[in-house]
């Protein structure tokens, strides 16, 4: 491990705070020549509304901005990092379909940016974005600083999590047991109460009632949403 990589994870460890968290990763991205600086964290249910978090150092009127016209439904790098854990540069091209985001975010000082998701083994979303007014960042600028901004993000995940996991994850404390998750991994595939009773050589009415216990811990009303909540909890894998 680098010395700047023990460094930070021994400021962000001993960090007693979310802001305290966000000072230390605002100081690196500074070090490393970016002004600005924000980072958001998703939790993975509930799906109809989402439960998440930010805090950035952006001028308090884009964040307004931002906020009163519902952007974040639209960001581009936004809706990027929830299918991706690849960094990714602000474009022209990524941000076509909303292009009013990018020349808004730029008239406040935002004019470059790039960005890095990370998802962790319980389906938490985070992303960490690292922003200036000038320069353009160069191809053998993002050569250069990866392997910083991916240990960034890394630390300030975690750190993060500190304060605000358990907000984030207020319904995420379920425990299923090894056939209850068996049953539902089968669920995924589509397989019916008779395909999973075949498969482990189970009776349908173990298998409904292994259903029925998920559904109770997971606060579900069917074996499908029983699934789909398990899946994103990270609880199948």
């Amino acid at each position: 491990m680098k010395s700047w990589q023990v460094s930070q994870l021994r400021q962000i460890s001993s960090a007693g705070s979310s802001e305290e968290t966000f000072s230390v990763v605002l100081a690196e991205a500074q070090k490393i020549g970016f002004e600005y600086c924000s980072f958001g964290m998703k939790a993975p249910i509930p799906l109809a509304a989402p439960r998440a978090t930010w805090c950035s150092n952006y001028p308090i009127a884009w964040q307004q901005l931002y906020d009163e016209r519902g952007y974040i439904r639209r960001d581009p790098s936004v809706a990027h990092a929830l299918v991706s854990d690849d960094a990714i540069l602000w474009t022209d091209a990524l941000f076509a379909p909303c292009r009013e985001i990018r020349t808004e975010a730029a008239a406040h000082g935002l004019a470059h940016g790039w960005a890095q998701p990370r998802r962790d083994a319980r389906g938490m979303v985070s992303l960490l974005t690292l922003a200036r007014k000038d320069p353009p960042i160069s191809a053998q600028e993002v050569l250069d600083k990866t392997e910083r901004l991916k240990w960034l993000s890394f630390v300030c995940h975690e750190g993060m999590l500190k304060s605000w996991g358990d907000l984030l994850q207020e319904d995420m404390g379920a425990a299923l047991s090894a056939r209850e998750t068996e049953v539902l991994r089968w669920s995924c595939d589509g397989k019916t109460a008779e395909d999973i009773a075949q498969i482990l050589g189970l009776s349908e009415a173990t298998v409904s009632f292994h259903v029925r216990n998920a559904c109770l811990k997971l606060g579900t009303s069917n074996k499908t949403a029983a699934a789909v909540r398990a899946a994103l909890m990270g609880l199948l894998w």
